[in-house]
């Protein structure tokens, strides 16, 4: 069996059309907008485009639904991620409806970054220091204090690695049947 070989980076393109961003992930429109949809994402209006860190989260979406990871488990892991940055006030550094996105254009994966949108953290996923940003914005003020309402960065990572483990039980499971699947590729599936 040959080995396999990661999908190529797409080349350097600021930006893409829907039709152009399902050409580049090999996926017909509809079932992006269904990925998009199931999972949340902000979905652009008709004459927006699409970023490459836009792109690059939705190819992580797209591999992930090849090693057949339930849509549920993805979208819980993007909330998580979510939920991880506003603690750390990412939030507040951006007006974009695509904020968790903003600074999640290194394609690379550490300890560091956070799985589906790319976030560089300032320290590893599994650390016990955290260094939080500063918050900027105006936030409208809740009866109960986060720490109150048992809302710690801590609590959230822990919960997240819970889920990536899962995810990654499920991925080295069906590594062997997708590269099994893989070598019809390069013999065909004719003899």
């Amino acid at each position: 069996m040959k080995p396999y070989l990661p999908m190529p980076a797409s080349p350097a393109v600021e930006s893409y059309s829907l039709h152009e961003l399902s050409a580049t992930l090999g996926k017909s429109p509809p079932y992006l907008r269904n990925l998009q949809a199931q999972i949340g994402i902000y979905i652009p209006r008709k004459g927006e485009r699409y970023s490459e860190a836009y792109c690059r989260f939705m190819r992580k979406i797209v591999s992930l639904r090849a090693f057949n990871v339930p849509l549920d488990e993805i979208a819980a892991v993007f909330e998580k991620e979510k939920k991880i940055l506003e603690l750390l006030h990412v939030d507040a550094m951006s007006n974009s409806p695509l904020w968790y996105l903003g600074a999640g254009d290194n394609p690379v994966r550490s300890d560091r970054h956070l799985l589906l949108t790319g976030q560089a953290l300032d320290f590893s996923i599994t650390a016990d220091a955290i260094q939080c940003n500063l918050d900027f914005r105006e936030r409208n003020p809740e009866l109960f204090g986060g720490h109150e309402m048992g809302e710690d960065v801590r609590r959230v990572l822990d919960s997240y690695l819970s889920l990536l483990r899962k995810i990654d039980a499920r991925v080295r499971a069906e590594r062997t049947v997708l590269l099994d699947a893989l070598d019809w590729v390069g013999r065909g599936i004719l003899p």
